[in-house]
C-alpha cells in the first residue's frame, strides 16, 4: 500500500532512538549553559554566590519551619463557621447523602426460646434508607458560638433493600420485657399481679411486626397502662414503640457550638446540648461532660496522637476515637480513627468505665454499654454489632452472630488539616436483657441473657465533586508546594555554597580546577616561553637552506 504524506510530521513520525538523540543533545546543552553560569558568576564575584547559596539554604530552613503554620492559618481562616461564606452553606445545607442501614434479627425457633433455649437469629437486611441533613434554628452568640438544630428526614429506597417495609420479623416484645426487668425484683404480690394484667392482656414475650412498624411505631396496650402506674421519670414519651418513632422530620436536639473565630482548637467543640452544659446521667463531672463535636466536623491539625471525641444523643455520652492508620481515597491520604477496644470493657480492664456503673456493682461491661439510666430504665445496652470486641459470653449465649471487623466495625476517616470526616460508618446494635422472673407465668420459661435485636450503619461513603476538590486543594497542594520549594531552596543553595565554597579554595591555594579557578598560574615557566615566542622570531632562529650557500656543492663545482 502507498503511503500518505502530509506537510506536518506527526509526533509518531520521530522513531524513539530521535527522540533519545533530541533528550542527549538538550541535557548537553543545558549542562554546558549551567557551566557558563557559574563560570560568569565566579568570574564576577565569589562572595556574592556564597551569600546567594547562603540565603537560599536559609530560605528552605524558613521553609521547613513556618510554611505549615503560614498555610495553616490561611485555611483556618477560611473554616471558620460565618454567615455568607461557602464553608457556612455547606455546613448548614451539608452536600452529603447519608444513608442509614437496619438489620433485624429474626428469631427462628420461638417454642424453643420460650422453653428456655438458645435463641437461633437470622440477620435480616438491609433496610436502606436515604437520609436528608439540614441545619434549622441557626443562630450565632458574641461568644464566638452558633447554636442550631440539625432536622433529618428518612426515605426508604426498596431498590437497595433486601426486601419492603411489609416483611414481618419475630422478635422481642419489647415493651413486655422491659416491664418485667422493672418489677425483677418487687415484690411477690406486685410481679403476681404484673403476671395476672399480662395474661389479660393477652401479652406474649415473643412477638411479630412489620420492618415499618419496628421502625416508625406500632400500639401496644402495655406504654399507655404505663403512664399511669409508672413514676414521671420512667414512662416513655410516647404511645407507640419504634426504633425510630416521630424522628422522622425531627431533630437530634439544640446544639451550641463554637465556630473557630476566637481558636481553631474549640473548632465545632459543644458549648451545650438543650441547654445543657453537662449531662446528669453518671457518677462522676468526666462522665457528664459533653466532649468533642457532634461528630460533622472537627477541630483541624490532626494527628496520630490526637484523640477526638464525638457526642452521641443515643448513647447518653461522649464517646473517644483513637487513630487506627491511614487510609487514602480520593488522592487524599486521611486518617483513620476509630472508637478504642476497651471503650465498653469491664471496670478492671478500663476503670474510667466505673463513672458508667450507676446500678451496679456488678457492672454490664464486657463490650456492652448500659444506657437503661438515659432511656428510662428500658433494659437497653448497646454494643458493635455482632457482638463484636464483646466478652464471649454474649456470642454463646446465642446462636446465628458471626462478628466481623469489616462488616461492624465504628469508623471515620478525617481530612488531617481540615478536620472534615471524608467518609464515616457508625455502627451500633441494641439488645435487650432479657430477665428470668419465674413469678410471671407469660414469662416463665425465659433463661437470663443478652438478646440482640437489631444493628445499624450510619453510613457517608461518598463526597461530590466539588466538595473532593476543595479537600484535595487543602491537603495536597500545601505539601507538595511545600516539598518543592524546600527541595528547590536546598538543593540550589547548597550547589551554589559548595561551588563557591571549592572556587575560593581553589583560588586560595591555586588548584587546577575547571571554571572554578579561573586566575590559576602553572610552574611550567618552559610551556609559557613557548607559548610567548613570535612567530617571526621563530622563522628568523632557522638557517636559510640554498644551493648557493652549501659548502658541499661549491667544492664540487670548482673540482
Amino acid at each position: 500500500m502507498g503511503k500518505i504524506c502530509t506537510g506536518r510530521r506527526s509526533f509518531a513520525a520521530f522513531a524513539p532512538h530521535r527522540w533519545q538523540a533530541v533528550s542527549a543533545t538538550l541535557t548537553r546543552r543545558i549542562g554546558l549553559l549551567l557551566l557558563k553560569l557559574v563560570k560568569v558568576f565566579m568570574a564576577y564575584s565569589k562572595g556574592c554566590v556564597l551569600g546567594l547559596g547562603v540565603v537560599l539554604v536559609g530560605l528552605g530552613i524558613i521553609t521547613v519551619v513556618f510554611f505549615d503554620s503560614a498555610i495553616n492559618k490561611l485555611i483556618y481562616k477560611e473554616l471558620v463557621i460565618r454567615n455568607g461564606t461557602d464553608v457556612y452553606k455547606n455546613w448548614k445545607h451539608p452536600p452529603i447523602t447519608p444513608h442509614l442501614r437496619m438489620y433485624f434479627f429474626n428469631l427462628t425457633n420461638e417454642k424453643e426460646f420460650l422453653a428456655g433455649s438458645k435463641p437461633v437469629l437470622q440477620e435480616v437486611g438491609p433496610y436502606c434508607y436515604r437520609e436528608h441533613w439540614e441545619k434549622i434554628n441557626v443562630k450565632f452568640h458574641d461568644n464566638g458560638t452558633v447554636s442550631y438544630e440539625t432536622q433529618k428526614f428518612y426515605f426508604f429506597e426498596r431498590e437497595k433493600s433486601i426486601g419492603s417495609e411489609d416483611d414481618v420479623i419475630v422478635s422481642l416484645n419489647i415493651p413486655m420485657v422491659a416491664a418485667i426487668s422493672q418489677w425483677r425484683f418487687a415484690a411477690r404480690i406486685a410481679k403476681l399481679a404484673l403476671s395476672s394484667m399480662l395474661e389479660v392482656l393477652k401479652e406474649k414475650p415473643v412477638v411479630a411486626h412489620t420492618v415499618g412498624e419496628l421502625m416508625w411505631g406500632y400500639d401496644d396496650p402495655l406504654l399507655k397502662i404505663a403512664k399511669d402506674i409508672l413514676p414521671p421519670d420512667k414512662r416513655l414519651p410516647f404511645d407507640k414503640f419504634g426504633f425510630f418513632i416521630n424522628k422522622n422530620g425531627s431533630t437530634d436536639g439544640l446544639f451550641n457550638v463554637f465556630t473557630g473565630e476566637e481558636t481553631m482548637k474549640k473548632y465545632g467543640i459543644i458549648d451545650s446540648f438543650n441547654y445543657m452544659k453537662k449531662l446528669d446521667y453518671w457518677k462522676t463531672k468526666e462522665c457528664n461532660m459533653l466532649n468533642g463535636t457532634d461528630g460533622s466536623i472537627f477541630p483541624p491539625g490532626v494527628t496520630d496522637d490526637t484523640v477526638l471525641y464525638m457526642f452521641n444523643d443515643n448513647l447518653c455520652r461522649s464517646v473517644p476515637l483513637t487513630f487506627a492508620g491511614d487510609i487514602e481515597q480520593y488522592g487524599i491520604i486521611s486518617k483513620r480513627f476509630a472508637p478504642p477496644k476497651d471503650v465498653f470493657a469491664d471496670v478492671d480492664k478500663n476503670p474510667n468505665n466505673d463513672c458508667f456503673c450507676v446500678d451496679g456493682p456488678p457492672c454490664l461491661g464486657g463490650g456492652l454499654f448500659n444506657i437503661s439510666a438515659c432511656k428510662f430504665g428500658s433494659p437497653t445496652a448497646i454494643s458493635w454489632p455482632h457482638f463484636y470486641q464483646a466478652d464471649q459470653k454474649y456470642l454463646d449465649a446465642v446462636v446465628g452472630l458471626k462478628p466481623d471487623p469489616k462488616r461492624h466495625a465504628f469508623y471515620m476517616d478525617i481530612s488531617p488539616r481540615t478536620g472534615t470526616p471524608i467518609r464515616a460508618e457508625a455502627r451500633l446494635q441494641i439488645n435487650i436483657a432479657v430477665a428470668s422472673v419465674p413469678e410471671i407465668k407469660p414469662a416463665a420459661g425465659l433463661r437470663d441473657m443478652m438478646f440482640p435485636i437489631v444493628w445499624f450503619e450510619d453510613a457517608v461513603t461518598e463526597m461530590p465533586g466539588h466538595l473532593v476538590k476543595l479537600l484535595q486543594t487543602a491537603e495536597n497542594v500545601p505539601a507538595v508546594t511545600k516539598a518543592s520549594m524546600t527541595l528547590a531552596f536546598f538543593v540550589i543553595g547548597g550547589v551554589f555554597v559548595v561551588l563557591a565554597s571549592i572556587s575560593i579554595l581553589a583560588t586560595y591555594f591555586n588548584l587546577p580546577v575547571p571554571f572554578l579557578n579561573l586566575n590559576y598560574k602553572s610552574d611550567e615557566k618552559s610551556d609559557d616561553k613557548v607559548h610567548q615566542i613570535n612567530p617571526t622570531e621563530r622563522n628568523a632562529s632557522r638557517p636559510e637552506l640554498t644551493g648557493h650557500d652549501n659548502p658541499a656543492v661549491a667544492d664540487k663545482d670548482e673540482a
